[in-house]
């Protein structure tokens, strides 16, 4: 799912070349009548989402050009994508699997740990601690092949694998993690923000103004200059914003303003959440490689793939053990 958007793009030819909204592209869009008596919320272009983007009451995306032409309409599992998507975030099962998906993921830590103290080096480190070899399926070392290959994966790529698998879970057991971190880390900054002051100035000076989206975000402006606009609720006048220095590509920012008014009735900034807060949303980025550059990306992909190598080498070499116990046995009953 890290390349999702360019799997998009070749399924549907489409959404290729098409040039990137500007912001204010993006809002005219997503505030016409057409998309916003439709959409439950929408995307305004960013990196993980390229493309103005929105998503209905029954989890259906749409995507438009910059110019507001509907470019393609994509069903909840209406392809292969969103199979795939769906699969790995809750096995197909909504909220069931997505308990399945957590269960599963510690008992991968678990399996991690255990694994790293069975093949811990008793003696002289060397070589042959990692040391793979290569044999066909068929061949009498192929048993021997599976169970390095599994070993040797499992110590180089340790740490980013859990790391993956930590985040993973981190997600699915945020309100865990957040209680946890924040009973760790509840320091705040010592130059947090008072809004409230700022809400009323502003809610007098905007008394007037009409609640179109583009006087709301030059109100926003206004009030929080270095924020950018990421998402647009439609049904509860809420915008979600990204500061300049947070790592979730969606941003953990909001603003709220009164129905039908450019008046601010609540914000919600990252910067004022304590460190513990501000750590558990650094959970997701992690997940799904958005920092760290090319070289961490490159890292989780290698990690994501040597994950499935390893779950099938694990499963078959316990057939292949399974299978020669059994065919022993056969030779010493019928010599």
């Amino acid at each position: 799912m890290l390349y999702k958007n360019e799997l998009l793009e070749i399924q549907y030819t489409q959404l290729q070349n098409q040039p990137t909204a500007s912001q204010q592209q993006a809002l005219d869009v997503l505030t016409s009548d057409a998309v916003n008596d439709k959409a439950a919320y929408s995307f305004i272009p960013t990196d993980l989402h390229p493309w103005i983007e929105t998503i209905d009451d029954n989890g259906a995306r749409h995507y438009f050009s910059h110019s507001g032409d509907l470019l393609l309409s994509r069903e909840r599992y209406g392809d292969w994508i969103s199979w795939f998507l769906e699969f790995h975030h809750h096995l197909l099962l909504n909220d069931f699997g997505e308990e399945l998906q957590g269960i599963f993921g510690l008992l991968t830590l678990l399996i991690f740990i255990t694994g790293i103290i069975k093949w811990w080096p008793k003696g002289k480190w060397g070589k042959r601690v990692i040391a793979v070899t290569l044999s066909k399926p068929k061949s009498k070392k192929w048993g021997q092949t599976l169970w390095q290959s599994h070993r040797t994966l499992g110590v180089i790529l340790c740490l980013p694998m859990m790391l993956l698998v930590l985040t993973g879970v981190g997600m699915i057991y945020y309100q865990v993690f957040n209680t946890g971190l924040n009973a760790l880390f509840p320091q705040q900054k010592s130059t947090s923000t008072d809004y409230q002051p700022i809400i009323e100035r502003q809610n007098t000076a905007a008394r007037d103004l009409d609640g179109t989206m583009e006087t709301r975000i030059r109100e926003l402006n206004k009030v929080m200059p270095e924020v950018r606009p990421v998402m647009v609720y439609h049904n509860s006048d809420r915008l979600r914003l990204k500061q300049p220095e947070e790592w979730h590509p969606n941003g953990r920012s909001y603003v709220t303003f009164y129905p039908n008014s450019s008046r601010i009735a609540e914000i919600t900034d990252y910067r004022n959440e304590t460190l513990g807060t501000q750590l558990s949303q650094m959970i997701y980025p992690l997940h799904i490689a958005y920092v760290g550059g090319t070289t961490y990306f490159s890292l989780a992909v290698v990690s994501g793939l040597a994950l499935i190598w390893i779950t099938v080498s694990g499963v078959w070499f316990w057939l292949w053990c399974k299978n020669k116990k059994k065919y022993s046995g056969r030779k010493k009953k019928h010599p």
